[in-house]
């Protein structure tokens, strides 16, 4: 009887983990930077750049046949250069990580407004000025 009982959790947990999406990959930041200067009317402006370390590509073996399993993975395989969800996500740690970097800084002690965002390969650019 409680044979039977671990052998069925076990069994919904292999359902469980089948069914969930896999996850994202985690973006690890290798670099970050704070550029300052005046505007020509002699308000503060910044540009924030933060860049991730690049995402292996995933390969297929195409010596053996490819099982579904794998096809799938393939298929869900994102990379920060490919996908916009993960382009979202970083764009939301450079947020994040601006104000930090502003008060580390000393810089724009009032407040601050992003006023641009630019795209990379694998980085985001925030522009914006001071309040």
């Amino acid at each position: 009887m409680v044979l039977r009982h671990i052998f069925s959790i076990l069994i919904i947990g292999l359902l469980a983990s089948c069914a969930s999406k896999p996850d994202e990959p985690e973006l690890i930041i290798e670099k970050q930077s704070l550029h300052k200067r005046l505007s020509p009317t002699g308000d503060k402006e910044f540009a924030f750049i933060v860049t991730v370390k690049a995402t292996p590509r995933m390969e297929l073996d195409a010596s053996k046949p490819i099982s579904r399993r794998e096809l799938k993975r393939f298929a869900e395989f994102e990379r920060i250069e490919d996908s916009p969800s993960l382009k979202l996500k970083l764009e939301e740690q450079a947020v994040a990580l601006l104000k930090p970097a502003l008060i580390e800084a000393d810089y724009c002690n009032a407040g601050h407004k992003i006023t641009d965002v630019y795209w990379r390969q694998r980085s985001v650019q925030l522009r914006g000025k001071c309040l």
